[in-house]
């Protein structure tokens, strides 16, 4: 999945990359036009130090490890002490933690800017799916293998429920990416589509996900 990602971000690159040298040919720019077009792209674009990145890599790190610790401990205690399933917790969860991508998408759909809406659908999508998802069992397995071998809640199994999750999010995936080089807007059809397949997950990993 990792594979994937990485050639989904080559793909993207290149495919900008022609994109732009098409517009050039056909604007007909010499070497001089095309620099002053690309300088006036970035001009607003301003540069980093290396400092500042590592820095904020360290303090997104640590934030995000002391906000994992006490998610973590609220899902355990809904689990113990309230008996919820523990998939139907998962969703409580995922739905909390998407609430800024869905005030970006809900402010850019008031302003009609449709292209930012779902472009960051579709980055949310990816970078979870094709990132996020596969360096997390990445680290259960070295914690696992490595640290800490005899973990009452591991190893994850092959289950119903986990290999349904992987089968049912590839046609999602594949219909919104199918959307965006198409270049229009979701359809009814489009919507419905989409929705049925997100619901058919959601109902499979609630009713076969509990432990």
């Amino acid at each position: 999945m990792l594979g994937v990602f990485g050639v989904y971000v080559y793909k993207l690159v290149k495919g900008y990359a022609l994109e732009e040298q098409s517009v050039q040919k056909a604007l007909d720019l010499n070497e001089a036009e095309a620099a002053e077009r690309k300088a006036n792209v970035y001009s607003e674009v301003k540069r980093t130090s290396l400092w500042n990145i590592i820095a904020l890599f360290v303090a997104g790190a640590t934030l995000a490890i002391l906000g994992g610790e006490r998610v973590s401990e609220v899902a355990q205690v809904a689990l113990s002490e309230l008996n919820l399933n523990p998939i139907s917790m998962a969703v409580c969860l995922a739905a909390f933690a998407g609430m800024s991508e869905y005030v970006i998408v809900w402010r850019a759909h008031r302003k009609k800017q449709y292209g930012i809406a779902l472009a960051n659908a579709f980055g949310g999508i990816t970078q979870v799916m094709f990132l996020v998802l596969p360096f997390t069992f990445l680290a259960i397995a070295i914690y696992q293998g490595f640290l800490v071998t005899d973990h009452v809640d591991l190893p994850l199994s092959f289950s119903l429920s986990n290999v349904l999750l992987f089968v049912l999010l590839f046609p999602t995936f594949y219909v919104l990416i199918a959307l965006i080089e198409e270049d229009h807007t979701l359809g009814a059809l489009d919507t419905v589509t989409m929705l049925a397949i997100f619901l058919l997950v959601i109902l499979i990993l609630v009713c076969y996900g509990g432990g």
